[in-house]
């Protein structure tokens, strides 16, 4: 009877362990499959964010970013999202023969789930654990008909000979390389080839120093894509002073660049010295713009109308106010500083065009002012619905992949301030804004010819990809590395199992 007893106390005991046993194996099983269940969710709402940004394929790391968060505060609501970091890579694979670009993000994620019960981890203070999950996606980019246009550096520095003795084209200057480049590159996209392959690609031109140039009543005018600040100046004498607010652009260029310094400072200093179509207003206010800078340039920082220009970039300003551009010859730009459109610098713009651009012929001078090659060369871009002459390719003109290729061999100058302000203010932006029908987004690509263009102020905040070429050799294939990107347009989108 004793031992009976002492068995049952036993017993009692037995039991007593197997029930917080049985308690943590039904918590384990309970909380376990919890577990794997809410992975499982996890797992489907990092895909289906990894599948989103994949196709959306947007080169700003926080709009992919912020895409990501999104999809997985949508699939996974009153849930606690931790770290959600979006890495993007480029590579090319072998598919059916073609080498085709691709776009691969990887989307990982860190969320919060509350427990359920508190048996397991007791000793933990946290009410909730933590699940991670990633999962990886490629965007395929496809070959389309494309528009591009070289917006290209036709500054001074261009005539002189790529850094290091030791390059292999150390004969030829950075402009006869340039010029070889974009012939060769023209023959291969435009070629029979290409056409019957069923591409119908378009290339522009627009080289730029301090301006571009364009043919304006059958004269080369050199113009200006800016848009400028009123000039306040005074007249009379001390004791009649006379206010006047000068627009830019009433200023009629055209005549004033004929003149020279001398005469503008005559007429300002003294209204009788004033010549036929001259007032001392006006040569008042050009000496007012002169004084922006040490150069007798037109378009000092401090003149510019930044905002308005950013506004208003696909104004072509040729056609709005013409008597602002003079003509690109030494007589008519008598006024400016040597660089500004004279005898030496003869380029065009040349639209977009089936056929190959014309250029070998073009020359190199003057300062440096990318803004206004990169506004007409997105202008250009703009007006390509206009110049397809086949209604069925107008209808399709928003399937066309459309590109910006700045080759650039250096610095803004003389005015360095310009170019980032535009950009800081939006420019690159509006001008993407205008192209976003179309079927992929707007390409911008920046060759640094013998120049690190990725450290230059601006580059970075405008373009997609920027690629510094320092060996002249290689100059080609850069440039065929980023028109195959700008020539293609997203394509299929799949997930892959990183793990394989």
């Amino acid at each position: 009877m004793k031992n009976f007893k002492r068995q049952k106390g036993v017993a009692v005991i037995i039991v007593a362990l197997s029930m917080v046993a049985i308690g943590g194996m039904a918590q384990l099983t309970i909380e376990g499959g919890r577990m794997i269940q809410e992975r499982d969710r996890l797992a489907d709402a990092t895909e289906a964010a990894t599948l989103a940004v994949a196709i959306a394929n947007r080169s700003d790391q926080k709009v992919s970013d912020e895409l990501a968060r999104k999809y997985l505060e949508n699939y996974l609501p009153s849930i606690e999202i931790g770290d959600v970091k979006v890495t993007r890579t480029e590579g090319k694979e072998e598919i059916d023969g073609n080498q085709l670009y691709y776009v691969q993000y990887e989307v990982g994620a860190d969320v919060g789930f509350e427990r359920q019960m508190g048996f397991i981890d007791s000793s933990s203070d946290s009410s909730s654990y933590q699940v991670g999950n990633d999962a990886m996606a490629r965007t395929y980019m496809l070959p389309s008909d494309l528009d591009l246009v070289f917006v290209a550096d036709f500054s001074g520095s261009m005539d002189s000979k790529w850094s290091g003795s030791s390059d292999s084209n150390r004969n030829q200057t950075k402009l006869e390389l340039l010029i070889d480049q974009v012939n060769i590159i023209s023959d291969d996209l435009l070629s029979s080839s290409a056409t019957n392959a069923g591409y119908a690609h378009r290339i522009g031109f627009v080289p730029y120093n301090l301006r571009t140039q364009e043919v304006i009543d059958g004269n080369l005018r050199c113009v200006t894509e800016l848009k400028y600040k009123s000039i306040e100046v005074t007249t009379g004498p001390s004791d009649d002073r006379k206010h006047h607010t000068i627009a830019y652009d009433s200023i009629r260029w055209v005549d004033w660049a004929k003149k020279s310094s001398s005469q503008v400072e005559d007429c300002a200093d003294k209204s009788s010295d004033c010549g036929v179509n001259m007032t001392q207003r006006e040569a008042k206010a050009i000496e007012k713009v002169f004084s922006g800078s040490s150069y007798n340039f037109p378009d000092p920082y401090d003149s510019v109308d930044i905002q308005s220009t950013v506004i208003n970039w696909n104004t072509t300003k040729t056609s709005v106010t013409p008597w602002i551009h003079p003509v690109s010859n030494s007589n008519d730009t008598k006024l400016f500083s040597d660089g500004m459109c004279g005898d030496d610098e003869k380029f065009n713009t040349i639209p977009l065009s089936l056929q190959k651009p014309e250029i070998s012929h073009m020359k190199a001078d003057g300062g440096t002012a990318l803004y206004q090659g990169l506004i007409r060369g997105a202008q250009i871009l703009a007006e390509g619905s206009f110049t397809l002459t086949d209604p069925e390719k107008r209808e399709k003109y928003h399937e066309r992949a459309q590109m910006l290729l700045i080759l650039s061999d250096g610095q803004e100058n003389p005015f360095t301030e310009t170019f980032p302000a535009l950009v800081k203010n939006g420019l690159c932006s509006s001008i993407r804004s205008h192209f976003v029908s179309h079927d992929s987004p707007l390409y911008i690509g920046v060759i640094g010819i013998d120049f690190k263009a990725s450290e230059a102020t601006g580059f970075a905040d405008c373009a997609d990809e920027i690629i510094d070429v320092t060996k002249s050799q290689d100059l080609l294939d850069k440039i065929q590395e980023l028109i195959q990107k700008g020539a293609a347009t997203n394509g299929v989108s799949r997930l892959y199992d990183k793990n394989l």
